[in-house]
């Protein structure tokens, strides 16, 4: 099940680009390629730095944007390293990787279909509280599940549209049935359901969970960026 990665046509990474400015905050004529663009965010009580196809955007509280400006890039993508820059009382939330797919993934003959609030709730009995939430499988509109032999979920996939360019994926096996194809099948159908309405699917890995990659990589995603996140003290 050795999916090889894609390559993202130039419109898809434009709308990557465009998608994520549009998240971040910036104006369309403020982007710029090899350039940070800083954005002063007083509805945020958090630092967001993204790097994406070579462009470079932070938001942060009108108070930290001059910090993170002085900051060396390479801080700006180390989640540790921001937050120790940052006043006291800053946490680092993460540092992920940002996968992307425009052309559907391989079928398996593993089925999926549309999931039930039962499917959701078995799930969520199953996995710990942590696990639960960084899949991000609670935010998405549409889910898909692929049932075990006995007729209990093994896994749930779904996606969220961000603005009107980018579908977030994600997706939550049992862990009995972890290894054995069923987070894949869903994963593949909810990927395909997000190209078919013309969106461009995102998968958003944080560093450090390689099963999470690999499984994007057997999709077919192409990794074209970081985000890191730090949230401030209150």
């Amino acid at each position: 099940m050795n999916s090889v990665s894609e390559p993202l046509s130039d419109t898809a990474r434009r709308r990557i680009v465009s998608g994520w400015a549009s998240v971040i905050g910036v104006p369309a004529q403020d982007i710029r390629k090899d350039e940070w663009v800083f954005v002063e965010r007083a509805d945020i009580e958090a630092v967001v730095v993204v790097r994406v196809e070579g462009y470079g955007f932070a938001a942060a509280p009108p108070e930290h944007v001059e910090l993170l400006r002085h900051a060396p890039p390479e801080s700006l993508l180390d989640a540790a390293a921001l937050a120790r820059m940052l006043p006291a009382g800053a946490d680092p939330i993460g540092s992920a990787d940002l996968l992307f797919a425009d052309s559907s993934p391989r079928l398996t003959r593993i089925g999926a279909c549309a999931s039930g609030p039962e499917d959701m709730a078995t799930l969520r009995s199953q996995v710990s509280a942590s696990e639960w939430q960084e899949s991000g499988i609670e935010e998405t509109e549409r889910q898909w599940t692929a049932m075990a032999p006995a007729g209990s979920p093994a896994a749930v996939a779904g996606f969220k549209r961000w603005r009107s360019e980018l579908a977030q994926m994600a997706v939550l096996a049992s862990p009995a049935h972890r290894g054995a194809g069923f987070a894949y099948a869903t994963a593949a159908v909810a990927t395909q359901e997000a190209l078919g309405i013309g969106l461009v699917a995102q998968w958003r890995s944080r560093q450090g969970n390689e099963a999470s990659r690999r499984l994007a990589q057997r999709l077919g995603f192409t990794q074209l960026g970081v985000q890191v996140a730090v949230t401030l003290k209150r």
